[in-house]
């Protein structure tokens, strides 16, 4: 299963991705996932959107994001856990919600269901971010600062 992001996600950040040569912006569609789930496992918001409201971006974690990849999937566990009501003392339940979200086989090391229910919070997290920004990025100075106070202003 592939790491998907919503189709007007592409349009709305058109403005902060590299041109072709240039070091100004985003320069992977990985980068809006990463943003957007970001937003979506800060504000705790999943939406669910069918396969044909979404684009596939990549099967895999990027090179650049490689080394950030476990770190990513336990951010993502933690706040599936929480949302899932799964304290970590409840070994037997905890196990259990751990095999139905990780794959050992899987590129990522999350399984279908896990990959559905990160891309949920990356639908979530994009939607956050439209409600946020008074209208699409148009620097990606201005969006990273933008973005930071979404993540100081308040705790979710």
């Amino acid at each position: 299963m592939a790491f998907r992001i919503p189709n007007t996600a592409k349009t709305w950040f058109k403005h902060i991705k590299s041109k072709q040569g240039s070091n100004t912006g985003f320069e992977l569609d990985f980068d809006i996932h990463y943003f957007c789930l970001m937003a979506g496992l800060h504000t705790q918001r999943k939406e669910d959107l069918t396969a044909s409201e979404t684009t596939e971006i990549v099967q895999y974690f990027p090179s650049d994001y490689k080394k950030d990849r476990h770190l990513i999937i336990a951010l993502f566990l933690k706040k599936e856990l929480e949302q899932l009501g799964v304290s970590l003392k409840e070994r037997k339940l905890l196990n259990n919600q751990l095999k139905i979200l990780i794959s050992t086989t899987s590129a990522t090391r999350l399984s279908d269901q896990g990959m559905r229910e990160l891309n949920k919070y990356a639908n979530g997290g994009f939607r956050v971010l439209q409600e946020h920004f008074l209208e699409p990025p148009r620097t990606l100075e201005n969006f990273l600062i933008t973005f930071n106070k979404l993540f100081t202003k308040s705790e979710p």
